[in-house]
């Protein structure tokens, strides 16, 4: 007779105080806070209170766990046919009727005729067979594993067998369920997981570490994927394969497992490779679904198919896209990975969210507000608007982090975007928010404090000594402010070829935090807020009447308008090396001397160059040779050679060049006139002027007459020249002071130290005689 069932097992029930209806339990939750009113155990509970506990919270905050279906006393109440002998070991995989026994006592079998096999039980089954899928989220491709979820076993003691075949140490890497970004804790226990994707993924500052070990240990082991050496491993160790026939049957348990050649009835198939002893994963087949979909992935790059598997995998990384992103409308945004963090101070740690917090008006912390001027009124409202201001500029800043960089680092952590380049995209806007937050730290908010702790005014002189650093502090801008152009194109390239990226792009628009800008209105907010401080404080100006705020506020306002002109002097540059670059691709040879002799032709082609981005002799590294005028002339040399030529007329040169047939190119035919050695004169014929060259000694060594097509444009040409000359000159005498300048300074440090010198010298031996 059979033996009897297992008495049935206590149905878990809700462990919510506050749940009245004793209902069944159906999740179970880990986290601290839930463990707390049930005696730090994880607490169960029904799926109406586990709404009501984790409804409101985010999705990344509490892991929780469906637990395991408890059947009713009726699904329970089986036969005795259908309750596995106590005699039988456990096993992991599904096992096959039993047959019966020839007259040796060994099973018959048929490679033809497949053997009914048993449903699974699901209320009596050892639920310790439930697995969950490992999968490794590093740059080295490593196959995903499926682990067996044990009872009474830790999430790192089925692991750690794992990471010793992958080499793989479990302190540099974090362990995370799904989709999820909170690291798991490895003591969990592993029965919980079953069922579940866990992704493995290398610590900050740890990846080139874990992907190398890994990548050597599989370079190791591509010997033994060898027939030879397989089929030395088959021979040495035939107890590792799962169903492997051998002639000693008489080891083998009551039932063995499944061989799975004869149950496809074809014997030349070879068996699974053997997996080595005591390893914490579960043998994987052929036929397994993960491989297949990546086998299908790999052979939509190499296949036939080219266009539909790329057509393909786009709909799918579509709709990837649209669930992630409606799991931030439903969950709220990630949180920024802290490895990917422009800053790495969180604004929730930092407490800034309630230090940016004002009141309605600053009546409300002024004392006295109605007895007040009407003038006085103002100089407050101003002062206000500026304070205002500042704190709704830090919350945009925000928003372009929190909302579009922060989702697209988490979209690209996710496989999504990966080929937008964030820094290209944004800048270094978490250095323009760092310095915004230095500046409200140290100026804004102290400013705040006094007023609200004594009811005083708001007094402009107490920005003076934070406007003052303006320059240093605001150095940041600098480079944002040359790269705006550049990242603006690069948003527009996106927008039209990435459908992905204008999909993220228009869900992001949509989200409430955007207030209906668009990227590109947040793109520009760092230059149209610098540019509004000058107004801010003269507003502020404008109203004051007490002489030492004015003269305060005067000074922040300088400060302020000269780091505005030190960013546009320094775009102007970038503008005007972008033009030179462009003429130089648009010169196509620099012929200006001719060899005799093709000895002659090979020294001189060293020399024949000509570099406008070089320095402007005399003048400060900073300044940057501008193109003054450019256009088609005709010159004359001598009393009968006339030639087409196309002049170039630059800060300190003028180049004449000869257009080619090609499409706007020419070549240098003429040596570069330097602007300072040049005699310019109009002519009496209409339309033409005379450029005489003269060399060091001021001597006449070439002249040439230019004739335009009208006397308007001749006479744009004299000026033209004339300006050049002038400005070359101011440039020249700003160098000279600035290094007089230098060389007094240098000279009073040397002073200063110099009466420590003499009096040594004066107590020398030498002296003294």
């Amino acid at each position: 007779a059979a033996d009897p069932c297992p008495p049935e097992e206590t149905v878990l029930r809700c462990q919510n105080p506050d749940c009245s209806g004793e209902r069944r339990a159906a999740k179970v939750c880990h986290h601290a806070e839930c463990q707390q009113p049930n005696r730090s155990g994880p607490l169960s509970l029904c799926e109406l209170c586990d709404g009501r506990l984790h409804g409101a919270m985010h999705f990344d905050g509490h892991i929780r766990f469906d637990l395991p279906p408890q059947g009713s006393v009726l699904a329970r109440n089986m036969s005795t046919r259908s309750c596995p002998p106590r005699t039988s070991p456990a096993s992991d995989v599904e096992e096959e009727e039993e047959g019966p026994l020839d007259s040796r006592g060994e099973r018959r079998s048929s490679a033809l005729k497949v053997t009914k096999k048993k449903a699974w039980r699901r209320h009596t089954d050892d639920p310790s067979k439930e697995c969950f899928t490992l999968k490794f989220d590093l740059s080295v491709d490593i196959e995903a594993e499926i682990v067996p979820a044990v009872k009474k076993k830790s999430l790192g003691e089925v692991l750690l067998p794992v990471f010793e075949r992958k080499a793989i140490e479990p302190g540099k890497v974090d362990i995370y369920l799904d989709q999820s970004h909170t690291p798991l804790s490895l003591q969990f226990e592993a029965y919980r997981f079953g069922g579940h994707y866990l992704r493995v993924k290398a610590k900050p500052g740890d990846e080139l570490k874990v992907e190398q070990a890994a990548r050597d240990v599989r370079s190791a082991s591509l010997p033994i994927l060898h027939p030879s050496s397989t089929a030395a491993l088959l021979r040495l160790a035939p107890e590792l394969v799962p169903g492997r026939r051998e002639g000693t049957d008489s080891l083998a348990p009551g039932r063995r497992r499944k061989n799975m050649t004869e149950f496809l009835g074809d014997t030349s198939i070879p068996g699974p490779e053997p997996t080595p002893h005591g390893g914490g994963s579960l043998p994987t087949n052929g036929t397994d679904t993960w491989k297949n979909r990546a086998a299908s992935r790999f052979s939509g790059f190499f296949g036939s198919g080219t266009g539909t598997g790329s057509f393909g995998r786009e709909t799918e990384k579509l709709e990837q896209l649209a669930s992630r992103l409606h799991a931030y409308g439903t969950f709220g945004l990630p949180k920024l990975p802290p490895q990917l963090r422009f800053d790495r101070d969180s604004w929730e740690e930092d407490g800034d969210e309630a230090g940016l917090a004002l009141e309605d008006s600053w009546q409300q912390i002024i004392r006295g507000a109605e007895a007040l001027s009407r003038r006085q009124c103002h100089q407050q409202e101003a002062i206000w608007e500026l304070l205002h201001t500042e704190a709704t500029y830090i919350r945009k800043l925000k928003v372009i982090t929190d909302l579009f960089l922060c989702c697209l680092l988490n979209l690209q952590e996710s496989g999504l975007l990966c080929e937008v380049d964030a820094e290209q995209l944004f800048g270094n806007i978490g250095e323009i928010i760092r310095l915004h937050r230095e500046l409200w730290r140290s100026v804004m908010a102290p400013v705040l404090a006094k007023a609200r702790r004594t009811g005083a005014l708001l007094d402009p002189i107490d920005f003076l000594d934070g406007f003052k650093m303006f320059g240093s502090l605001f150095k940041p801008y600098v480079r944002y402010c040359m790269e705006e152009e550049g990242c603006m194109e690069y948003m527009r390239a996106l927008l039209r070829d990435s459908e992905l990226f204008r999909t993220y792009v228009t869900w992001a628009e949509k989200h409430e935090q955007c207030s209906r800008l668009k990227l590109s209105d947040m793109l520009v907010k760092p230059h149209q807020r610098l540019t509004k401080y000058p107004l801010l404080l003269k507003s502020v100006l404008k109203k004051t009447d007490d002489p030492r705020a004015r003269d305060a506020v005067t000074v922040m306002i300088g400060s302020v308008e000269h780091f505005i002109n030190h960013v546009n002097s320094r775009m102007r540059q970038r503008q005007e090396r972008q033009r030179l670059g462009a003429i130089l691709d648009r010169i196509d040879a620099y012929e200006v001397v001719e060899g005799s002799t093709d000895e002659v032709d090979k020294l001189l082609k060293e020399f024949l160059r000509l570099d406008l981005t070089a320095p402007i002799p005399g003048t400060s590294p900073e300044d940057t040779r501008q193109l003054l005028l450019e256009g088609s002339l005709r010159m004359r040399e001598g009393k009968d050679s006339k030639t087409d030529v196309y002049c170039f007329l630059f800060t300190d040169l003028f180049l004449i060049t000869k257009p080619l047939k090609k499409a706007e190119r020419t070549k240098v035919i003429r040596q570069p006139l330097l602007v300072d050695k040049v005699v310019c004169r109009e002519l009496r014929d209409p339309g033409s002027f005379l450029l005489i060259y003269l060399n060091e000694l001021g001597s006449a060594v070439a002249a040439y007459t230019f004739q335009a097509s009208g006397q308007s444009l001749c006479r744009s040409w004299v000026e033209a020249v004339r300006n050049a000359q002038n400005l070359l000159q101011q440039l020249r005498q700003r160098r000279r002071l600035e290094e007089e300048e230098e060389e007094e300074g240098e000279s009073g440090t040397s002073a200063a130290s110099s009466p420590t010198v003499l009096r040594r010298s004066s107590a020398s031996p030498d002296s003294q005689r």
